[in-house]
């Protein structure tokens, strides 16, 4: 268990809400973030400043942008109203937490894969943040990323350094085909809050957010600016439809600013 009644409230997800299943991924995703956050067991304890510090730690922890952090309050209200109408809570916390206003408008570093390279030789970077990048600069989407190992990833890698690179940063000692992201004594996490918490200062040393979803849209705006590429080899390559690709092209137009990736003066500083 995630968090306290998952099972009772992915069914009333699905069966009174109907919820779709990639819906609920990313519901549950946000669930156990949040319960991991909290780290108690009673959840009748959980106040309204508790919901607000997990979304303040969002935002200075991590980084995220007002309309993730959102999203993430969105699923919060989701699973309390399920709970105080089961009567499974005594109280409404949500009612007193206020969302975030935000601008539409971003700002997303891309081509930086090719640069990977040059990234990975940075004295102080952490490790994460590479394999993180390779998963991503891949084409497998963030949940992937999570669950991916060794022996899935280093053919797929061309850089010689690169391969080199995964191979030392990387624990064999409990099994010969690790996860690239995994837990010290063996697993994958279920999201990256505490992978992308702990890489947090690095974006300082590579001028571009890291949180696995921040850098899978960096990669998507990357490729949708290639003019060699047809829309059937762009479907294939972000594992999207035509309605996605559809949005991914309207925000680019609309709401986002694309910049080139620069690897900073001070990085290796």
């Amino acid at each position: 268990m995630n968090y306290p009644y998952e099972k009772e409230f992915n069914h009333y997800c699905k069966h009174e809400r109907h919820n779709a299943d990639n819906t609920m991924l990313v519901v549950n995703r946000s669930l156990t973030v949040f319960w991991q956050y909290l780290d108690q067991s009673d959840i009748n304890q959980v106040q309204a400043s508790d919901i607000q510090n997990f979304l303040n730690s969002l935002e200075t922890k991590l980084g995220l942008k007002e309309n993730t952090i959102n999203k993430y309050l969105s699923h919060i209200k989701q699973y309390y109203t399920f709970l105080y109408s089961h009567h499974l809570v005594d109280q409404y916390p949500i009612i007193e937490v206020n969302g975030r206003k935000f601008n539409r408008h971003r700002v997303y570093i891309i081509n930086w894969m090719s640069h990977l390279p040059e990234i990975a030789q940075i004295k102080s970077i952490h490790s994460e943040t590479i394999m993180m990048m390779l998963g991503i600069a891949q084409g497998y989407l963030p949940d992937e990323v999570l669950r991916l190992r060794y022996k899935t990833i280093i053919k797929k890698i061309e850089s010689k350094s690169l391969r080199e690179y995964v191979k030392d940063h990387l624990n064999f000692d409990l099994s010969d085909n690790p996860y690239i992201l995994g837990k010290k004594f063996g697993g994958y996490y279920p999201n990256d809050f505490h992978i992308a918490e702990r890489c947090f200062p690095d974006r300082k040393l590579i001028g571009m957010p890291i949180t696995l979803q921040s850098l899978r849209l960096s990669f998507v705006y990357s490729l949708l600016t290639r003019k060699d590429l047809t829309d059937q080899q762009l479907e294939q390559l972000l594992h999207a439809n035509d309605k996605t690709l559809f949005y991914y092209r309207r925000n680019m137009q609309l709401y986002n600013e694309l910049v080139e990736f620069k690897l900073p003066s001070t990085a290796n500083n």
